[in-house]
């Protein structure tokens, strides 16, 4: 590792224990900590609302696990958290208001993966749900399934990412029993072990991945289909993940410029599966 990566993480790991110190803005609609959930799903939103209506009527409809929902509003903009908080309180979802950000400067890989730690320092060891596991804000389960099923036979489930030697879940979705992580060093931020780059999620492969023979695991299959014509992985395709089981519509954040027009084609497809049986 370069100097420059030294002070580089150095400097990370500083900005990471500032937010983790950090209490909670708000939150409500935790169960109290001696009451155990069957499955934890939390999302962290990021200044769109209208992702968090609909990932909350998917859930709703299509996951069979008794379930608790948690947002962890991540957002930048006040108008977007005001109406994120609105929504949560009137149909009665889990809610946390992040603190500041101290990592949203350095890049979204750094800053979501910030929110992934703090949830699971600050919620996620006082609730000790059976199982538990992170989605993106923009990812929505289209048909019926149940986490808890894949769980019960293997301690993690996620996409799969291998990097050189490493491998790791993909930050989209990843699903963790926490009989098994409980006693690790939980860290989703990214590190570069044998010099190689590992995004959001990656620095689990240390305490966590690194200990499960990695063919012994079932992963969900993955696909990118167009959206509309174009070859923009962000503006113009959806990702599928598990024999399309979930919908991943990309760039939820809105990160990354894209050509105008994809939100309405979105929510028309979104509106499809929801009308459907």
């Amino acid at each position: 590792m370069t100097p420059q990566r030294i002070i580089f993480r150095a400097w990370v790991r500083l900005l990471e224990r500032l937010t983790l110190s950090r209490r909670p803005l708000k939150q409500f609609g935790l169960p109290e900590s001696d009451t155990r959930c069957q499955l934890l799903i939390i999302t962290i939103a990021f200044n769109n609302a209208e992702l968090i209506r609909y990932q909350y009527k998917f859930l709703k409809k299509n996951i069979t696990d008794d379930y608790i929902y948690l947002v962890a509003d991540n957002s930048s903009n006040k108008d977007a958290r005001v109406q994120i908080e609105s929504f949560c309180k009137q149909n009665q979802v889990a809610y946390v208001s992040l603190p500041k950000n101290s990592l949203n400067k350095v890049g979204g890989s750094y800053s979501h993966a910030m929110c992934l730690n703090y949830v699971y320092h600050h919620i996620i060891k006082t609730l000790r749900p059976y199982v538990f596991g992170y989605i993106d804000h923009d990812l929505f389960p289209v048909k019926k399934l149940s986490v808890c099923n894949i769980l019960s036979s293997q301690p993690v489930y996620g996409p799969l990412r291998e990097r050189a030697e490493c491998w790791y879940l993909s930050a989209i979705m990843s699903f963790f029993r926490y009989d098994y992580v409980q006693d690790k060093k939980v860290d989703f931020m990214p590190v570069m072990p044998y010099k190689t780059y590992l995004d959001s999620g990656g620095g689990n492969w240390y305490d966590i991945y690194s200990r499960l023979n990695i063919k012994e695991l079932n992963y969900p299959d993955e696909c990118i289909e167009p959206l509309r014509e174009g070859g923009d992985r962000h503006g113009d395709s959806l990702e599928w993940f598990d024999n399309k089981n979930w919908l991943h519509t990309i760039n939820g954040s809105c990160w990354k410029e894209i050509a105008a027009g994809k939100d309405h084609l979105i929510k028309d497809l979104l509106d499809n599966y929801l009308s459907n049986d």
